[in-house]
């Protein structure tokens, strides 16, 4: 599966990133470069490998809880733009 010039384009549009034309041939160099790292990562026989999830015997997760915070207007204060309890920041998308 080779990535084509078009879907490096269409990558850089959908990440509002100018890319030249000399820069998609060579994206699209380095990205097959790194699905080929992949493709030989996948031969690679693991199954003497144990997951790492299945090592642990502790969920390592934290119950959720309810806790104050009292940084809000703190961390308003900081804000370059905004609106009573809210950051103001600029449309990134287009009105459908």
């Amino acid at each position: 599966m080779a990535v084509t010039e078009d879907e490096v384009k269409h990558v850089a549009r959908l990440a509002r990133l100018e890319v030249g034309d000399d820069e998609v041939v060579a994206l699209a160099g380095h990205f097959n470069l790194i699905l080929t790292h992949f493709e030989r990562l996948q031969e690679v026989d693991t199954s003497g490998v144990v997951d790492v999830v299945d090592a642990v015997d502790v969920t390592p997760w934290r119950n959720d809880e309810v806790a104050s915070w009292d940084g809000r207007e703190r961390a308003l204060a900081q804000a370059p733009d905004r609106d009573e309890d809210y950051f103001r920041v600029p449309q990134i998308l287009e009105e459908a």
